[in-house]
């Protein structure tokens, strides 16, 4: 069972590719408590190991988004995330 922050932050990586910091805005409001960068980048991390999400960088000159291996070693300011089909499932 998921905790309430980590529903949260797979909501809102379940409808398009979304970055930290958009993320971070959005939980906190949904949560009603202010929430931390650290908080949700380790959640996200976590969901990215139980394959709920995958981690993803964009490049500006292909204008495409490539899959990430290792997220934790980029900057988490970087790093755009988008719900799994496991992820989908999860939140039903």
């Amino acid at each position: 069972m998921m905790s309430k922050l980590e529903e949260i932050v797979l909501e809102w990586v379940c409808l398009d590719y979304e970055r930290l910091p958009a993320i971070l805005d959005n939980v906190s409001a949904d949560l009603g408590r202010p929430v931390t960068g650290r908080e949700v980048w380790g959640t996200l991390l976590v969901h990215c190991k139980r394959g709920l999400v995958k981690a993803y960088l964009y490049r500006e000159d292909t204008k495409r988004f490539t899959p990430l291996l290792h997220p934790a070693a980029h900057d988490p300011q970087e790093v755009w995330w988008y719900i799994t089909e496991t992820g989908k499932r999860a939140l039903v």
